[in-house]
């Protein structure tokens, strides 16, 4: 053989053995049945080590302040910052591992509304369909869809109704006695629908109780075949007291006084809590919503739209999500507070990145939407270290639940 030919030979082969070694990353990944194709052929990733940093400096003044619990940040699907902590007291009894599961509380509004919303993409529902169109014996008129995910329904708060008329507070209400609760003895509303932003958890029970009608599935069993399977959120769960009593590796919660967060009537009731999870598991679920795997952007754009309150204000209100219009971008997100249990899940998409906060504790300090955004803007803009939200704004993110003076919201 002629030694231009050898030479040629021995190029080509070469070129193949580095493109399959080295452009392996920028081909469509196979995961299962679904192609995923690449969004990006070069990830700026200059910015980890001043945000790790920072994270690392956040993490020790939170453990000094009593936090057990984990913090997670991902940038696309890289891990940045993941740590856990579990919290020596002599009430505590638990350890803080990677499997371990929290209730995230109000953070299961989330699943609720692209529930609400995939149905709304299959043609299934309209937004300002009324409930009375799903729920025929529900007491109130003219509410729609819309005005309950955006919490313009003006329902009066079912936590207080139920705290009233039940006598027993150990034996967990089903959505459906509540409702016949309701018809029977319908509560005044709060006001007109669709008049003024009030946040109501008894919207998203209701709308809870929609996606069961609608789809002929048990809440619990419509979540894991539509979101947990094909997301492969395999350590994720609603808890159901009588129909789903099972959480494998659930942390305790302690709430006031360090008492273990007992059963009690109210966990018989989901839609706007419930959801048992991982931070990993979050993970998955965040960044599957950019990758549009269980629904579509425009769709998922408008739970990103401030419904909530008509006026410009810093903070408002989606679908399933609070909105904060910083200097900078929106930053969407939601906290979750319930029988010591307090949850954080922060949606950066300027940066594509997800923050997790689960903690296990009412005792003890959290890191709020503000701490995280001034964190990243350091990473980002290290000589500008002033760059942060307004004082409004950052009050907002530190009031569990608008104007709900319950002591342990949801």
């Amino acid at each position: 053989m002629k030694k231009g030919k050898t030479e040629l030979i021995f190029l080509i082969a070469t070129a193949f053995i580095f493109y399959n070694l080295g452009a392996t990353q920028f081909r469509p990944q196979q995961e299962g049945k679904k192609i995923v194709e690449p969004t990006i052929e070069y990830l700026d990733t200059s910015f980890y080590p001043f945000l790790r940093g920072n994270l690392e400096q956040m993490w020790n003044t939170m453990i000094q302040n009593g936090f057990s619990g984990v913090i997670l940040v991902s940038h696309y699907n890289n891990i940045i910052f993941e740590q856990y902590h579990t919290r020596k007291h002599k009430y505590i009894t638990d350890t803080v591992f990677p499997n371990s599961r929290f209730q995230i509380a109000s953070v299961s509004k989330q699943f609720t509304a692209v529930a609400i919303l995939q149905l709304y993409e299959r043609g299934l529902i309209n937004l300002d369909d009324t409930i009375q169109k799903f729920i025929p014996e529900f007491p109130y008129k003219n509410i729609t869809i819309h005005s309950l995910l955006c919490h313009r329904s003006g329902l009066p708060n079912y936590i207080y109704y139920l705290s009233a008329r039940t006598t027993d507070h150990n034996l967990p209400v089903p959505p459906d006695t509540l409702l016949s609760m309701w018809t029977k003895h319908p509560p005044a509303i709060y006001f007109q629908p669709g008049h003024r932003f009030k946040y109501s958890n008894t919207g998203y029970v209701i709308l809870s109780m929609i996606v069961e009608r609608v789809s002929g599935l048990p809440f619990e069993e419509y979540l894991r075949k539509n979101i947990f399977e094909p997301l492969q959120m395999n350590e994720t769960d609603v808890y159901i007291a009588g129909r789903n009593d099972s959480i494998p590796n659930a942390i305790t919660g302690y709430s006031k006084y360090w008492k273990d967060a007992k059963e009690d009537y109210l966990n018989g009731v989901y839609g706007d809590k419930g959801i048992w999870t991982t931070a990993r598991d979050l993970l998955k679920w965040d960044q599957a919503l950019y990758d549009s795997i269980v629904i579509s952007p425009s769709t998922l754009q408008l739970a990103f739209l401030p419904h909530g309150r008509v006026q410009a204000r810093i903070s408002n209100y989606g679908y399933g999500w609070r909105i904060l219009n910083s200097a900078t971008y929106p930053v969407f997100y939601h906290t979750g507070w319930w029988q010591g249990f307090k949850s954080l899940l922060v949606h950066f998409s300027q940066h594509r990145i997800t923050v997790v906060v689960l903690k296990h504790t009412i005792h003890g300090q959290i890191p709020t939407v503000n701490d995280f955004y001034q964190a990243l803007n350091k990473s980002f803009l290290p000589n500008n270290l002033d760059l942060k939200i307004s004082r409004d704004a950052v009050q907002d993110s530190l009031v569990e639940e608008d104007d709900d003076d319950n002591n342990e919201s949801i």
